[in-house]
């Protein structure tokens, strides 16, 4: 796992909300909006002949492009979901609590480096970053000797 990898974890949070936003918007839209005008004349005499204007929504036309829309949201909030819980499960498998914890806080909480450190009851950010950094370091290390 990569420091880029992890520092997606937030933007894929992101996007999952974002993205299942716009799938509960899909279904306020006026796709299928269908306007038309005919020509009619009234019921009494003189029966003189006036278009008159019919609107209305062709269901089948919205309701088919609402599901392939949301098939498509639907997919993309799928592949976050898949890399965060790649994430997710790298985090959890760290065995050391204080290691997962600053990894918790910078990721799942989205804290600052000065934050953690003053939740870990130290004075300088420098210290959960560098236990951080330096995790991953041995991490990519010892990946490399296998």
């Amino acid at each position: 796992m990569t420091k880029e990898q992890l520092c997606e974890y937030r933007e894929l949070q992101k996007e999952i909300k974002r993205l299942q936003a716009r799938i509960e918007k899909l279904k306020d839209r006026n796709e299928g909006y269908a306007a038309d005008v005919v020509k009619g004349s009234s019921i009494e005499f003189p029966y003189t002949q006036h278009p008159i204007l019919v609107e209305g929504f062709d269901a089948e036309k919205k309701q088919a492009s609402i599901s392939r829309f949301k098939e498509i949201l639907s997919n993309r909030v799928s592949k976050s979901m898949d890399r965060s819980l790649e994430i997710a499960e790298f985090i959890c498998n760290i065995e050391s609590v204080k290691i997962r914890t600053i990894f918790e806080y910078r990721y799942y909480d989205l804290l600052t480096w000065q934050q953690i450190a003053f939740k870990m009851g130290a004075t300088s950010e420098a210290y959960p970053r560098n236990i951080h950094d330096k995790y991953l370091c041995e991490l990519r290390f010892t990946t490399k000797e296998s």
